[in-house]
Order: structure tokens, then C-alpha cells, then sequence
């Protein structure tokens, strides 16, 4: 029975409806018999004394009649007030009777004998002497003008005796008897005195029961819901421990799906189901969070590996998010030691937009995007001084039709910028290189195909076909150098030599190609490098062509060689037309030829110098250059030293 009624909370709330109902109805049934049977008493006796109150105020009343009818048959003479009075004695007599008869306590005996008593010392005694005085004043006897009560004290018979002393009679003291019959009433006066103070004794006794049924209602009342509680007490801790553990529970999951939680001993009703239910949603939870967490983590680390920088911006919030290849593409250290979420990225907002050349134009792309949801088109800035170039586009996150973020993407194009540039800059290059001296060996092999020419003309226009034919293996040289360089297929034969003979042979093959410049060379002949002989020739053979067709007035050209260190420094200065300072900063870009007029009508693939940088760099060393227009220009190699 216990089992099956704590099986449901339902019952068991019932079952103590039930016995609190029981616990209240069988004191209140008590109560409520007790107190209606005290009631009923005492309105019986209420009733009795009201009854004895009316019946000894009509016996007084007939008293009071039966004595003023009396005087007046005395004062009168009239036959017919005797028989009143006659009348009256005997109700007098059936009254007294019945309180003789019903008389139940002390008191109401002591009335009734004095009430006998009374009527018979009236009746023996006073009215037969009255009688006799109106028999004896109509005869003559008497001849009184007014009613003496010596007189009637005369003629009351004589024989009568008695033994009480209350209501004592002296017939020859009048007044002692007069007075006597007047106190007579008093007894009728105390009568009802003492019904007053038993009335009132009986509604005191009954207001006080009253009382005490209600204190013991109330007693009883609190001491069932008392006994109530303490059995229930227990149950309700536990019941209430339950619900308390289980909402700490709910609040740890809410935090931390993993955190400790409270350990509950299920119920069998449906708190326990509900703790049963509670431990599998919790499990659940658990494992969909670890679910959730191994795919976020996954989507995380996807994101991360990508080599695009993703900026993620909360719509609601404006916080901004960012996967490593943004930090990569601010050249930014990664704050972050773990890839397991988006990084935060408000504390190094302002460090990455400091790198934007163009600030203003990149905000108002992102504020369309953002607040006017325009997403068909990208945004390409430049930053670190145009450096790297950056193209941007922007999608809307939206989760159940409702957008919660946007995702920019930013990209580094600038390779993919110098890539087109250089495309362009090969076509222009090798459309303009490759069609003059083409043009030329074409006019001239159909001047020497289609007319007759002297042998001077003839000879001219085939060291001009063979001039322009070693133009075009350069220019295709040149090429195909960039490309091996490039596609890291350039082999190398590294040997330790003689920079001074070195550099003798390339300036003994440049000195006898042109009569106006004079060539100055210093250097120490102990002085060893290591490399591949022919691409260092092939270096500085381009850096002096270079010296020499830049100084086309002629001039000095010095090739000074000194050594710092570990390193050997080649200086070659030409007294040219010289680049300006931004020119100099590109003048090793592939296809890059600066453009003004001279350097326009010199020609030239605009390869050399990137050629070059190319083969020093794999040697370990660097090239730059000092210039200033019309002041010359200075190439300076650098490598390493060889002991």
C-alpha cells in the first residue's frame, strides 16, 4: 500500500488531504456534540427557570389580587369581592401546589413550604378575622370609622397555633401584624432574585463550556496539523532536497555541460521520474555538447588551415573574429596556442587597420555590407605602403533565415598582381624586342634576296642580320634564364677561383666593344670566391653592358673590389645618365625599364638586373644600387669570402 501510494505525488497529496481531513473532522465532530448536547441542557434549563419565573409572578400577582380584593371587601361590605377573593385562594392554592410538586433544587423546596405556609397562616388566621370584622360592623358590633387592625387582631380565632416563627402572628399587636403580612412579599422578591443569579449562573457555565469546546477544537486542530507535519517533514525534506539538487544541476549544465553534478537518489514518484528523465537529458546533453565542441573544433581548425584570412562580425554585437591567416597576413604573432575556435580580434583591430593605406574606403565597404546588405561586389586596397596588395569580399552568415554575422574574406593578391604585371610587361617587352630586330633581318634579307647590292651594302646588311640575330638569342636567353630561375631548374657548378681573373677577362671582352669609356679596376689578386664561374661572368658581363650602354657619352667606368670581414664587396660605377630614387628601388623587378626618354631609345628586356639578383642571392650575397640622374649610376655585389 505505501509503495503504491508513493508512486505518484498525486496520491500522496491526497492521502494527506485525507487524514488532515480526518484529523480535522473527528475533533470537530466531537466538539460540535459535545458543545449542542451542553446547549441543549442548558436551554432545558433555561426553559424550566423561565417557566418557574412566570408561574411565581402570576402566583404573586394572585396574591396581590387576593389581598386588594379583601380590602375591599372589608372597606365595602360586597359579597361578590368575597367570592373574587374565594376565587383567587383557590388558584393560589393549585399554584403552590405545582412548585410543591416541581420543586427540583434546595431553593425552590424553601419557596414552595414558605409559599404553603404563608397561604395557610392567610387563610387560617387573617381572612376569617376580616370576615368577622365585616360581619360584626354590619351587625353593629364594630363601630369604627376607619379599619383597626387591633380589631381584626380580636377577632382572629383564637385556637390557631403554630410552631414557625418567620411569619409569627400576634393578634393583640396590629401593627407586628401588619408588618408582618408586608414582609410576607419578600419571599416572592428573593424567589426570583435567585432565578436571576441560576440564569445567569447557566449562560456564564454555558458561555465557558463554549470556550473550552473551541480551546479544545483549536488544540486538537493544531496538534493533528503538528503530528501531520512532523510525519510529513521528512518526506518534504527529501522531496525538496530532490528539487534542489536538481535545479543546482540544471544551473551547473547551463555553465558547464561537464561539470560535477549533485548526486540524486530517485524517488519512486514523479519527482524520481523527473530525476531519472533530468540524468538522461543530462547524458545527452553531454554528449551532444562533446558532439557540437568535436564539429565547432573541427569547422575551427578547417577554417584555420586555410591560407585565406577570414574575418567573422556578430551582427548583434560587432565583435569581430578571425581565423591565423589573418595574423600571417598582418605579419602578426598568433596570440593563440590552440586552433580550436575563431580567435578574438578587438585588441588587434586597430594594429591591422594601422597597415591600410586606403582606411576610409575599407570602412565604408564593410559598413555596406553590414548595415545595407550589399554583398555582389569586392574591395581591393593596398597596404604597408603598397606593398601587398588585398582583395576583399563579404557574404552574410544566416542561421534559420535570420542573418547573425558577416564573413569577409581577404586574399593576398599582390604575387597574383605581379604575375599580371609581368605578363604584361613580357608581352610588351617581347612584342616590342622581338618585332625590331625581327623587322630588321627581314628588310634586310629581302633587300639581299630581291636586289643586286655591292659587296660593301652586302656585307653591311649581314653584320646587321647577324647584330640583331644575337640581339634576339639574347632576348631568348634571357628568357629562358628567368624561367629555369624561376622553376628552380638552374643547375650550378660551384668552384673556388680567382675573383681578380674573373673579373679581367670580363673587362678585357667590354673594354674592346667600345672606344668611349675608360676602364678603372682595383682589386687584390689573393682574393678567392666560390660560385659557378659562368653565371658570376654572366653577372657582372650584364652589370658593365649595363655601365656601358647607360653612359652612352662615354665616360670612366671603375670596378672596385674590397673586402669587410667575411664579405667581398664589387663596386661598379659608370658616369650615365643615372635613375631617380623610386627608380633605383625597382630597377631589379622583372621587366621593369625605366621610363623616360633616354632609357627609351637604349632599349632593353628589363631582365638583366632580376637575372642577376637571382644568381647573387643563390650565392649567397646581395645586389643594390646607388644612383642619381645624370650623376651615374653604382651597382654594388656582394659576396661571400673565401679563405
Amino acid at each position: 500500500m505505501k509503495h503504491w501510494i508513493e508512486q505518484r505525488i498525486s496520491r500522496q497529496v491526497l492521502t494527506v488531504f485525507y487524514v488532515l481531513i480526518v484529523l480535522i473532522s473527528v475533533p470537530s465532530l466531537g466538539t460540535y456534540f459535545y458543545t449542542q448536547q451542553a446547549i441543549d441542557e442548558t436551554m432545558v434549563e433555561l426553559e424550566r427557570i423561565s417557566e418557574q419565573r412566570a408561574r411565581a409572578t402570576d402566583l404573586f400577582e394572585t396574591w396581590q389580587s387576593m389581598q386588594y380584593e379583601m380590602r375591599g371587601h372589608v372597606l365595602l361590605g360586597e359579597a361578590s369581592l368575597l367570592d373574587e377573593v374565594r376565587a383567587a385562594q383557590g388558584r393560589i392554592d393549585e399554584q403552590t401546589t405545582w412548585f410543591e410538586q416541581s420543586a427540583a433544587s434546595a431553593e425552590e423546596v424553601t419557596f414552595a413550604t414558605e409559599a404553603r405556609l404563608l397561604f395557610t397562616i392567610y387563610t387560617s388566621r387573617v381572612m376569617p378575622g376580616l370576615e368577622r370584622y365585616v360581619i360584626a360592623k354590619a351587625n353593629g358590633e364594630v363601630d369604627e370609622p376607619f379599619l383597626q387592625m387591633a380589631t381584626i387582631g380580636q377577632l382572629m380565632p383564637q385556637n390557631a397555633s403554630s410552631d414557625q416563627t418567620r411569619f409569627k402572628l400576634k393578634p393583640t399587636n396590629a401593627a407586628d401584624m401588619s408588618a408582618s403580612i408586608v414582609d410576607m412579599e419578600s419571599i416572592f422578591t428573593d424567589y426570583r432574585s435567585e432565578l436571576d443569579f441560576q440564569e445567569t449562573g447557566l449562560r456564564e457555565s454555558l458561555s465557558e463550556q463554549l470556550a473550552k469546546a473551541q480551546w479544545s477544537w483549536l488544540i486538537i486542530l493544531l496538534g493533528a496539523l503538528f503530528t501531520l507535519f512532523i510525519s510529513l517533514q521528512p518526506y518534504i525534506v527529501r522531496l525538496t532536497n530532490q528539487l534542489q539538487a536538481l535545479i543546482t544541476n540544471s544551473e551547473r549544465l547551463a555553465v558547464d555541460p561537464h561539470a560535477l553534478l549533485v548526486p540524486v537518489d530517485p524517488l519512486q514518484n514523479e519527482v524520481g521520474q523527473l530525476s531519472r528523465s533530468f540524468n538522461a537529458m543530462s547524458s545527452s546533453l553531454i554528449q551532444q555538447h562533446d558532439e557540437l565542441e568535436r564539429e565547432r573544433e573541427k569547422t575551427a581548425r578547417i577554417v584555420h588551415t586555410m591560407r585565406d584570412a577570414i574575418v567573422f562580425v556578430k551582427t548583434d554585437t560587432g565583435q569581430r573574429y578571425a581565423n591565423a591567416a589573418l595574423f600571417d597576413l598582418y605579419e602578426q604573432p598568433i596570440p593563440f596556442d590552440d586552433r580550436q575556435s575563431l580567435y578574438p580580434i578587438e585588441e588587434f583591430y586597430r594594429p591591422f587597420m594601422d597597415q591600410i593605406d586606403d582606411q576610409e574606403g575599407l570602412n565604408r565597404f564593410t559598413n555596406r555590407a553590414k548595415h545595407e546588405g550589399i554583398f555582389d561586389e569586392t574591395f581591393t586596397y593596398s597596404m604597408q605602403g603598397g606593398t601587398r596588395i588585398i582583395r576583399m569580399y563579404a557574404e552574410p552568415i544566416e542561421l534559420q533565415d535570420e542573418r547573425v554575422g558577416v564573413i569577409f574574406v581577404l586574399r593576398d593578391v599582390t604575387k597574383e598582381i605581379e604575375v599580371d604585371r609581368l605578363k604584361t610587361e613580357l608581352v610588351a617587352t617581347v612584342s616590342h624586342e622581338l618585332r625590331t630586330p625581327l623587322t630588321s633581318i627581314l628588310g634586310f634579307t629581302e633587300l639581299l634576296e630581291h636586289r643586286h647590292v655591292d659587296e660593301l651594302k652586302r656585307k653591311r646588311y649581314l653584320g646587321m642580320i647577324s647584330s640583331e640575330t644575337r640581339r634576339l638569342e639574347r632576348l631568348v636567353s634571357d628568357l629562358l634564364d628567368v624561367q629555369k630561375m624561376e622553376a628552380g631548374k638552374v643547375e650550378q657548378a660551384f668552384k673556388v677561383e680567382s675573383l681578380f681573373d674573373l673579373l679581367s677577362d670580363v673587362l678585357e671582352v667590354h673594354a674592346g666593344s667600345t672606344e668611349l669609356h675608360a676602364f678603372h679596376f682595383e682589386c687584390d689578386e689573393e682574393i678567392r670566391v666560390s660560385g659557378d664561374p659562368a653565371q658570376l661572368r654572366q653577372v657582372f658581363s650584364n652589370i658593365l653592358n649595363n655601365a656601358i650602354k647607360y653612359s652612352p657619352d662615354g665616360g670612366n667606368i671603375a670596378v672596385n673590389v674590397s673586402c669587410e670581414g667575411d664579405v667581398i664587396r664589387v663596386a661598379i660605377e659608370d658616369e650615365g645618365i643615372g635613375v631617380t630614387a623610386e627608380d633605383a628601388e625597382r630597377l631589379f623587378e622583372k621587366f621593369y625599364r625605366v621610363q623616360n626618354e633616354q632609357s627609351r631609345n637604349i632599349g632593353g628586356t628589363g631582365l638583366g638586373l632580376a637575372i642577376c639578383k637571382e644568381i647573387i642571392e643563390s650565392h649567397g650575397g646581395t645586389i643594390s644600387v646607388r644612383s642619381k640622374p645624370e650623376q651615374g649610376t653604382t651597382i654594388i655585389v656582394e659576396l661571400p669570402i673565401v679563405e
